[in-house]
Protein backbone atom coordinates (compact mmCIF):
# COMPACT_ATOMS: atom_id res chain seq x y z
CA UNK A 1 0.00 0.00 0.00
CA UNK A 2 1.44 3.55 -0.66
CA UNK A 3 2.31 6.25 1.89
CA UNK A 4 1.42 9.46 1.80
CA UNK A 5 2.86 12.34 3.65
CA UNK A 6 0.57 14.71 4.54
CA UNK A 7 0.06 17.57 6.62
CA UNK A 8 -0.96 16.37 10.27
CA UNK A 9 -4.67 18.09 11.13
CA UNK A 10 -5.37 18.08 14.93
CA UNK A 11 -8.25 15.14 14.56
CA UNK A 12 -5.00 13.26 13.95
CA UNK A 13 -3.85 13.47 16.99
CA UNK A 14 -5.34 10.74 19.00
CA UNK A 15 -3.98 8.78 15.91
CA UNK A 16 -0.56 9.86 16.34
CA UNK A 17 0.00 10.07 19.85
CA UNK A 18 0.77 5.94 20.90
CA UNK A 19 3.70 5.97 17.93
CA UNK A 20 5.14 8.86 19.57
CA UNK A 21 4.41 7.54 23.26
CA UNK A 22 6.15 4.59 22.47
CA UNK A 23 9.32 5.51 20.18
CA UNK A 24 10.25 8.16 22.91
CA UNK A 25 10.73 6.47 26.37
CA UNK A 26 12.56 9.29 27.91
CA UNK A 27 10.23 12.78 27.06
CA UNK A 28 7.11 13.50 28.68
CA UNK A 29 4.19 13.81 26.28
CA UNK A 30 0.19 13.67 26.82
CA UNK A 31 -2.54 13.87 23.84
CA UNK A 32 -3.81 17.06 26.28
CA UNK A 33 -0.54 18.71 25.37
CA UNK A 34 -0.36 17.71 22.05
CA UNK A 35 -3.91 19.53 21.31
CA UNK A 36 -2.91 22.47 23.14
CA UNK A 37 0.31 23.00 21.11
CA UNK A 38 -1.26 22.33 18.07
CA UNK A 39 -3.87 25.16 19.30
CA UNK A 40 -1.09 27.50 20.90
CA UNK A 41 1.77 27.72 18.14
CA UNK A 42 4.73 29.46 18.63
CA UNK A 43 4.40 33.14 18.10
CA UNK A 44 7.15 34.69 15.61
CA UNK A 45 7.24 30.99 14.13
CA UNK A 46 5.78 28.38 11.46
CA UNK A 47 5.48 25.49 12.93
CA UNK A 48 4.20 22.22 10.69
CA UNK A 49 4.12 18.77 11.26
CA UNK A 50 3.91 16.20 8.86
CA UNK A 51 2.69 12.24 8.92
CA UNK A 52 3.34 9.03 7.28
CA UNK A 53 0.03 7.60 6.39
CA UNK A 54 -0.47 4.10 4.67
CA UNK A 55 -3.88 3.02 4.59
CA UNK A 56 -5.67 4.15 8.28
CA UNK A 57 -2.33 3.58 9.99
CA UNK A 58 -0.19 6.56 11.04
CA UNK A 59 3.67 4.95 10.34
CA UNK A 60 5.75 8.38 10.36
CA UNK A 61 5.82 11.68 12.05
CA UNK A 62 7.86 14.57 12.11
CA UNK A 63 7.65 18.10 12.96
CA UNK A 64 9.49 21.49 11.68
CA UNK A 65 9.73 24.68 12.96
CA UNK A 66 10.78 27.90 10.29
CA UNK A 67 12.18 31.18 12.48
CA UNK A 68 13.70 34.49 12.58
CA UNK A 69 16.69 34.91 14.44
CA UNK A 70 16.77 38.10 15.72
CA UNK A 71 19.07 39.50 12.60
CA UNK A 72 16.91 38.60 10.35
CA UNK A 73 18.31 35.16 9.36
CA UNK A 74 15.86 32.63 8.87
CA UNK A 75 16.49 28.96 10.28
CA UNK A 76 14.34 26.08 10.09
CA UNK A 77 14.32 23.00 12.65
CA UNK A 78 13.40 19.16 12.25
CA UNK A 79 13.26 17.31 15.34
CA UNK A 80 13.41 14.06 15.65
CA UNK A 81 11.39 11.80 13.20
CA UNK A 82 9.40 8.82 14.23
CA UNK A 83 9.09 6.11 12.42
CA UNK A 84 7.09 2.88 12.86
CA UNK A 85 9.14 -0.05 13.84
CA UNK A 86 7.52 -2.03 10.66
CA UNK A 87 9.09 0.56 8.52
CA UNK A 88 12.45 1.47 9.86
CA UNK A 89 14.11 -0.41 7.42
CA UNK A 90 12.49 1.55 4.73
CA UNK A 91 13.20 5.02 2.78
CA UNK A 92 10.58 6.66 5.10
CA UNK A 93 12.49 8.46 7.68
CA UNK A 94 14.29 10.53 4.38
CA UNK A 95 11.14 10.89 2.80
CA UNK A 96 9.84 12.78 5.69
CA UNK A 97 13.31 14.90 6.20
CA UNK A 98 13.24 15.83 2.74
CA UNK A 99 9.54 17.00 2.87
CA UNK A 100 10.04 19.04 5.64
CA UNK A 101 13.32 20.57 4.10
CA UNK A 102 11.18 21.68 0.93
CA UNK A 103 8.90 23.23 3.19
CA UNK A 104 11.68 25.38 5.48
CA UNK A 105 13.77 26.34 2.30
CA UNK A 106 10.24 27.84 0.52
CA UNK A 107 9.95 29.74 4.23
CA UNK A 108 13.50 31.11 3.17
CA UNK A 109 15.80 28.98 5.76
CA UNK A 110 19.28 29.62 5.54
CA UNK A 111 19.91 27.01 8.27
CA UNK A 112 18.71 24.08 8.72
CA UNK A 113 18.73 22.00 12.37
CA UNK A 114 17.85 18.55 13.11
CA UNK A 115 18.06 16.28 15.85
CA UNK A 116 18.66 12.82 16.65
CA UNK A 117 19.36 10.08 19.18
CA UNK A 118 20.96 7.17 20.21
CA UNK A 119 17.93 4.04 20.14
CA UNK A 120 17.17 3.83 23.83
CA UNK A 121 16.27 7.97 23.41
CA UNK A 122 14.85 7.61 19.97
CA UNK A 123 13.14 4.65 18.64
CA UNK A 124 14.82 4.33 15.31
CA UNK A 125 17.39 7.06 16.10
CA UNK A 126 20.27 5.64 14.69
CA UNK A 127 18.81 4.94 11.16
CA UNK A 128 17.99 9.00 11.13
CA UNK A 129 21.41 9.76 11.71
CA UNK A 130 22.23 7.71 9.35
CA UNK A 131 19.39 9.73 6.81
CA UNK A 132 21.17 13.05 7.97
CA UNK A 133 24.63 12.55 7.48
CA UNK A 134 23.31 11.67 4.00
CA UNK A 135 21.54 14.65 3.12
CA UNK A 136 24.19 16.74 4.25
CA UNK A 137 24.14 17.53 7.81
CA UNK A 138 27.37 17.88 9.88
CA UNK A 139 26.85 16.76 14.15
CA UNK A 140 27.61 20.27 15.69
CA UNK A 141 27.21 19.39 19.41
CA UNK A 142 25.68 16.22 21.87
CA UNK A 143 23.52 15.91 24.99
CA UNK A 144 23.77 13.72 27.48
CA UNK A 145 20.49 11.94 28.38
CA UNK A 146 20.02 11.19 32.00
CA UNK A 147 17.26 8.48 33.69
CA UNK A 148 16.25 7.90 37.26
CA UNK A 149 14.32 6.04 38.90
CA UNK A 150 13.29 7.53 41.85
CA UNK A 151 12.75 4.71 44.27
CA UNK A 152 17.15 4.96 44.05
CA UNK A 153 16.46 8.86 44.99
CA UNK A 154 19.46 9.40 47.98
CA UNK A 155 18.70 11.84 50.89
CA UNK A 156 18.36 15.55 49.98
CA UNK A 157 21.24 17.41 51.32
CA UNK A 158 21.33 19.63 54.05
CA UNK A 159 20.47 23.43 52.82
CA UNK A 160 23.22 25.53 54.04
CA UNK A 161 21.95 28.44 56.07
CA UNK A 162 19.02 31.73 54.73
CA UNK A 163 18.36 28.97 51.97
CA UNK A 164 14.50 28.47 51.44
CA UNK A 165 12.88 27.55 48.37
CA UNK A 166 9.40 27.89 46.98
CA UNK A 167 7.10 26.32 44.30
CA UNK A 168 6.37 28.54 41.07
CA UNK A 169 2.75 28.08 42.44
CA UNK A 170 3.35 30.56 44.74
CA UNK A 171 4.26 33.11 42.41
CA UNK A 172 1.39 32.59 39.69
CA UNK A 173 -0.01 36.53 39.85
CA UNK A 174 3.05 37.49 38.96
CA UNK A 175 6.27 35.40 37.66
CA UNK A 176 8.35 38.08 36.10
CA UNK A 177 11.29 37.56 38.90
CA UNK A 178 11.80 33.80 37.56
CA UNK A 179 11.32 34.51 34.04
CA UNK A 180 14.62 36.91 34.84
CA UNK A 181 15.99 34.05 36.63
CA UNK A 182 14.96 31.52 33.83
CA UNK A 183 16.46 33.54 31.18
CA UNK A 184 19.91 34.48 32.27
CA UNK A 185 20.81 30.67 33.81
CA UNK A 186 19.13 29.48 30.25
CA UNK A 187 21.21 32.07 28.09
CA UNK A 188 24.15 31.34 29.68
CA UNK A 189 24.39 27.33 29.51
CA UNK A 190 27.03 25.77 26.73
CA UNK A 191 25.61 25.37 23.82
CA UNK A 192 22.89 27.59 24.09
CA UNK A 193 21.13 29.48 21.12
CA UNK A 194 21.48 33.14 21.90
CA UNK A 195 18.05 33.99 21.78
CA UNK A 196 15.36 33.20 24.64
CA UNK A 197 11.09 34.25 24.24
CA UNK A 198 9.64 38.04 25.62
CA UNK A 199 7.90 37.71 28.61
CA UNK A 200 4.96 37.53 27.27
CA UNK A 201 5.63 34.51 25.11
CA UNK A 202 7.46 32.58 27.82
CA UNK A 203 4.09 33.46 30.21
CA UNK A 204 1.83 31.77 27.56
CA UNK A 205 4.57 28.92 26.02
CA UNK A 206 6.63 28.07 29.41
CA UNK A 207 4.83 29.15 32.53
CA UNK A 208 1.40 27.98 30.41
CA UNK A 209 2.24 25.07 28.85
CA UNK A 210 0.16 22.08 30.44
CA UNK A 211 2.88 19.65 30.66
CA UNK A 212 4.71 22.28 32.71
CA UNK A 213 4.39 20.95 36.42
CA UNK A 214 4.39 24.61 38.42
CA UNK A 215 4.30 22.52 42.09
CA UNK A 216 7.61 20.92 40.73
CA UNK A 217 9.19 23.84 40.16
CA UNK A 218 11.07 25.59 42.48
CA UNK A 219 12.15 29.12 43.21
CA UNK A 220 15.70 28.93 45.48
CA UNK A 221 15.68 31.88 48.03
CA UNK A 222 18.85 32.82 49.37
CA UNK A 223 19.01 35.02 52.20
CA UNK A 224 15.35 36.33 50.81
CA UNK A 225 16.59 37.19 47.85
CA UNK A 226 15.76 35.02 44.07
CA UNK A 227 19.12 33.20 43.21
CA UNK A 228 18.20 29.79 41.61
CA UNK A 229 15.68 27.55 39.96
CA UNK A 230 15.17 23.94 38.92
CA UNK A 231 12.07 23.37 36.19
CA UNK A 232 10.25 20.09 35.74
CA UNK A 233 7.54 18.82 33.28
CA UNK A 234 5.55 15.95 34.09
CA UNK A 235 2.94 13.78 32.52
CA UNK A 236 0.97 14.46 36.04
CA UNK A 237 1.34 10.68 36.69
CA UNK A 238 4.76 8.59 36.71
CA UNK A 239 6.84 10.46 34.76
CA UNK A 240 8.60 14.21 34.85
CA UNK A 241 11.86 15.68 32.67
CA UNK A 242 13.99 18.61 33.65
CA UNK A 243 13.43 21.41 31.49
CA UNK A 244 15.97 23.43 33.38
CA UNK A 245 18.36 24.16 35.98
CA UNK A 246 20.52 27.35 36.88
CA UNK A 247 21.61 29.49 39.30
CA UNK A 248 22.76 33.37 38.46
CA UNK A 249 26.49 33.93 38.94
CA UNK A 250 26.71 35.44 42.04
CA UNK A 251 25.17 32.73 44.10
CA UNK A 252 27.35 29.66 42.55
CA UNK A 253 29.66 27.76 44.47
CA UNK A 254 26.97 27.60 47.22
CA UNK A 255 25.37 23.52 46.39
CA UNK A 256 21.27 25.92 45.58
CA UNK A 257 20.51 23.73 42.41
CA UNK A 258 22.03 20.52 44.23
CA UNK A 259 20.07 21.14 47.04
CA UNK A 260 16.76 22.22 44.83
CA UNK A 261 16.77 19.39 42.64
CA UNK A 262 16.81 16.79 45.24
CA UNK A 263 14.01 18.45 47.33
CA UNK A 264 12.01 19.00 43.82
CA UNK A 265 12.80 15.05 43.04
CA UNK A 266 11.85 14.10 46.28
CA UNK A 267 8.32 15.88 46.40
CA UNK A 268 7.54 14.32 42.89
CA UNK A 269 8.15 10.61 44.43
CA UNK A 270 6.23 11.69 47.52
CA UNK A 271 3.48 12.23 44.82
CA UNK A 272 3.50 9.09 43.16
CA UNK A 273 6.01 9.80 40.35
CA UNK A 274 8.70 7.05 39.58
CA UNK A 275 11.35 7.93 36.71
CA UNK A 276 12.90 11.25 35.81
CA UNK A 277 14.73 12.09 33.44
CA UNK A 278 17.63 15.17 31.83
CA UNK A 279 19.58 16.47 29.57
CA UNK A 280 22.62 17.78 30.22
CA UNK A 281 25.42 19.45 26.78
CA UNK A 282 28.27 17.77 26.87
CA UNK A 283 30.11 20.61 28.30
CA UNK A 284 28.02 21.22 31.15
CA UNK A 285 30.20 19.43 33.77
CA UNK A 286 28.52 20.96 36.50
CA UNK A 287 25.21 20.02 36.10
CA UNK A 288 26.23 16.53 35.21
CA UNK A 289 28.04 16.26 38.29
CA UNK A 290 24.95 17.37 40.23
CA UNK A 291 23.08 14.71 38.34
CA UNK A 292 25.57 11.80 38.95
CA UNK A 293 25.50 12.28 42.64
CA UNK A 294 21.35 12.59 42.64
CA UNK A 295 21.60 8.85 40.86
CA UNK A 296 20.74 9.75 37.05
CA UNK A 297 22.47 7.60 34.48
CA UNK A 298 23.48 7.80 31.07
CA UNK A 299 20.65 6.72 28.94
CA UNK A 300 22.28 8.08 25.59
CA UNK A 301 23.17 10.77 23.54
CA UNK A 302 21.01 13.12 21.29
CA UNK A 303 23.05 14.93 19.01
CA UNK A 304 21.91 18.26 16.81
CA UNK A 305 23.15 18.21 13.26
CA UNK A 306 23.00 20.82 11.00
CA UNK A 307 23.28 22.19 7.37
CA UNK A 308 24.32 25.56 6.13
CA UNK A 309 22.69 27.11 2.94
CA UNK A 310 23.60 30.73 3.06
CA UNK A 311 26.62 32.06 4.52
CA UNK A 312 26.31 33.48 7.97
CA UNK A 313 27.53 33.51 11.95
CA UNK A 314 27.79 29.83 13.81
CA UNK A 315 24.93 29.23 15.47
CA UNK A 316 24.82 27.20 19.12
CA UNK A 317 22.43 24.35 19.24
CA UNK A 318 18.92 25.02 20.14
CA UNK A 319 17.63 25.77 23.69
CA UNK A 320 15.23 23.75 24.97
CA UNK A 321 13.15 26.67 25.22
CA UNK A 322 12.46 27.39 21.33
CA UNK A 323 11.59 23.68 20.79
CA UNK A 324 9.00 22.56 23.20
CA UNK A 325 8.81 19.17 24.59
CA UNK A 326 5.30 18.30 22.85
CA UNK A 327 5.53 18.04 18.85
Amino acid sequence: MAIEILPMERADIPRVFPLLRGAHPCRVLTREAMDWRYDHPLSGTRETSLLAVEGEAVVGFLRSVLRSDDDGRRRGLSFLATVAGSHRDTDLGSRLLKASERGLVEGGAEVLRAEAADGAVHAGGDGFRRTLLDHGYVPEDDHHILGLDLSTLPEAPPASGGIRVRPFSDHADDPRGIYWIDRLTTLDEPGADPWFPSYEDWRKNVWGHPLTDLDLCLLVLADGVPAAVTCYVSDGGTRLESSMTGTLRGYRGRGLAGYAKAVALRRARDRGFTHAYAGNHEDNAPMLAINDRLGYTLVGTETSYVKRLGEGPRRGRPSPRTSPNTP
